[in-house]
């Protein structure tokens, strides 16, 4: 889960924390993911401060197969948040590109969200981990439709189920 603690991310159009958002779109991973039988580390579990270099170590520590970034996605202020909407999926290094292609069409047929593309990204969270990563901008909380949906339950929920079943999907690509 992006963010939490006194880094609360991105805040949405009727005040929402980009950090309470993905925490709760985690928390239902986290459970989707075990419910398949997956073993399951978390770099946060509540709204606690968790540094980056600290994410990195979890992650490498754990000897994790797949790092998954949760976030809601913001824009400069010079930009129109109403001309940018729907889901993205960032990954560094080419051996993630198909999990990231995975997860992001999951999401976008399962909560009907916009495809906003796969990208390469040099964030510090896919670049230094040992294991295939990834970070989802899962909508725009500046966009009022996308902020709608992120503020949603159920839509957090699909996008949780989503995000499993992009995982299985590209495990299973590989066999």
């Amino acid at each position: 889960a992006g963010h939490g603690g006194s880094e609360k991310g991105a805040i949405g159009c009727l005040g929402d924390y980009e950090k309470d958002i993905t925490l709760d779109v985690a928390l239902k991973l986290q459970k989707e993911l075990r419910r398949q039988g997956a073993i399951v580390v978390m770099t946060r579990e509540s709204d606690e401060k968790v540094p980056l270099k600290k994410r990195v170590e979890i992650t490498n520590e754990s000897d994790s197969s797949i790092f998954v970034s949760i976030h809601g996605n913001a824009l400069p202020d010079n930009l129109n948040p109403l001309e940018h909407r729907g889901t993205s999926v960032f990954y560094y290094y080419p051996q993630a590109k198909g999990l990231a292609v995975s997860i992001l069409n999951a999401i976008n047929k399962q909560a009907g969200t916009q495809n906003d593309g796969v990208r390469q990204g040099s964030l510090a969270v896919v670049r230094n981990t040992n294991a295939l990563s990834v970070l989802i901008e899962l909508g725009y909380l500046i966009n009022p439709e996308d902020n709608a949906l992120l503020v949603n339950d159920k839509f957090r929920e699909k996008c949780a189920k989503a995000i499993a079943q992009g995982i299985s999907d590209y495990l299973k690509s590989l066999v």
